[in-house]
Formats: C-alpha cells, structure tokens, sequence
C-alpha cells in the first residue's frame, strides 16, 4: 500500500509539474512576453507577465520573473510568491542548463517550494540572447499533503526540511515524534499507532538533498481488520461447533428412540402381552431387527 502510494505521488506531482513545465515553456516563446522583457522595463515586464499569467494561473501556484543573474523582478501568483527575497541563487544554479528547463525543490526559511525554471530567449544579430528568466512552482503546505492523501487512499504525507515538519497531515505531536525516526526504520511508532514509511529525498535545482518526504500508511486498519477476521473465525468455531453438537444430539436420537421402542416391547412380551407391536420407521439394521420382533 506504502509503495502504490509513492507511485500515485509520483504520478500527481509528475502531472502537476508538466503542467507548470508546460505553461512556462509556452510564456516563453510569446511574441508578446518577448517583446515586453525586450524593453528592459520592470514595470512593462510586470504588467505583461501579470496579464498573461492571470489567464492561466493555478490559485497556488507562484509566478516570478527574474533576469538571468536571479534578481526578481516580478513577483506573481498569490500569497506564497510574497515571501521571496529579491535574488533567487535558483536561478544561476539552473543556468548552466539552459536553454532546458530545470526543476527541484526550494527551501525558504520555513516554507518549501518547488520550482520550474525557464529561459526567455529572443533572437539577436549573433544567434540568440538570453532576456529572462521564468519561475514557476507550488509551495508545499498543508492542503497540499492533504490532497495527496486523499488521492492516494488515506496514506499520511511528510513533508521535512532543515529538520523542521514543513507541511504533514498527521497531528503536529505525531509529525514530531515521527521525524527523529526517519529515514532508515522500517517501522515507525507513535503512542500505540504503527506506521510502514518509506522515504524520499527532495532535491534541489542542483540535484542536491534539501529535505525529506515520508509517505507512512498505518498499521491501525491493517489490525482492525485482522481483529475483525479473528472475531468471525472465533464467531464461526462457535457457530461450527454448536452445529456439530446439534447434529450429534438427532444422530443420537435417531439411534435411541427405536432402541428404547423395542426395549419397552421386550418389557410388554416378558409380561405375556404377545399382541404388541413395534413400528418400524426405518429400513436400517434397527428396522429389520424391529420387523423380526413383530415377526
């Protein structure tokens, strides 16, 4: 269950980011957003950006747009974009790959991010230059982890970094005592609740580890069901046996009776009484030994 998790997860977030990739990718190579950043002016490049992403925006996605040496210059897309600082070290760590896109995760104090980095060219006399630079991305929080559980059937999500709980949808008691324990456990314990974890590293731009996220999934209904089976198991012995005892008092019966019929008959011909009869009511030994008598 842990493992299928992980592959939903990777699936969601895969389909998540290509949607960013895709967006940022297509702003790029509009004339429009040329031209604007062609100008140089922050306030022409602001406005246009800020037109062309209201159309397309996701409610919790961040928009920046930097120049190629990281300094924003536009800071777009809601809330979560307004605490970043006005140099963005992202950016000059992703231009070693341009003209490709580049994405990974970014910590800032206590919030973490992931981001989409993408280059605006435009063509110049000497081949191509470079104008800009676009920063699309999704800040991990709470209602985050919250819909990757419920799309993931009830896994719990834990998100980690600089050793602080960034985002989790468990209790803010639980995520602290289950932090400590991760990564390497095979099992995580919390009060008298068990968890199965498995656990992946979030990288940065750089590729390099800047935290940590533990998909857990409990093993409380995993024991309520095997209680719940060792219940009707116990439930059906009962049953099973009470039959059993039933069905052994009518054999018992069904022996009996014609025993004690022929029993009070012999007791009827010790007393002379040669009329009596005994009925016969079966075909069995105990019928031909009672046709025999009345014989």
């Amino acid at each position: 269950e842990v493992r299928t998790s992980f592959e939903a997860y990777q699936s969601l977030w895969k389909s998540r980011a290509d949607r960013l990739s895709a967006i940022s990718s297509i702003l790029s190579a509009m004339s429009d957003v040329r031209a604007a950043f062609s100008t140089g002016d922050e306030a022409t490049i602001r406005d246009t950006a800020a037109e062309l992403w209201s159309r397309v925006s996701d409610e919790d996605a961040i928009f920046l747009v930097a120049t190629p040496r990281g300094h924003v210059i536009a800071s777009l897309g809601g809330t979560s974009a307004e605490g970043f600082p006005e140099d963005l070290p992202s950016v000059r760590e992703a231009a070693s790959r341009f003209p490709a896109q580049s994405s990974g995760f970014l910590a800032r104090g206590d919030q973490l991010y992931h981001i989409i980095v993408t280059p605006v060219y435009v063509q110049a006399s000497h081949g191509t230059a470079l104008l800009n630079v676009l920063v699309a991305g999704y800040a991990i929080g709470n209602s985050l982890a919250g819909r990757l559980k419920a799309a993931t059937g009830g896994s719990e999500f834990l998100f980690v970094s600089g050793g602080r709980v960034v985002a989790s949808t468990l209790p803010p008691e639980n995520s602290l005592a289950i932090t400590p324990q991760l990564p390497g456990t095979s099992m995580v314990r919390v009060g008298n609740s068990e968890y199965a974890p498995l656990v992946t590293s979030l990288a940065d731009i750089r590729g390099n580890p800047i935290g940590r996220l533990a998909i857990l999934r409990s093993f409380d209904t995993a024991n309520r069901e095997i209680s719940t089976l060792r219940r009707n198991l116990i439930i059906l012995w009962v049953l099973s046996l009470l039959a059993g005892l039933g069905m052994t008092y009518l054999m018992a019966q069904r022996i009996v009776e014609p025993v004690k019929r022929l029993d009070r008959a012999a007791a009827e011909v010790a007393a002379r009484n040669y009329d009596c009869e005994v009925a016969v009511t079966s075909q069995d030994e105990l019928g031909r030994l009672a046709s025999t008598f009345n014989g």
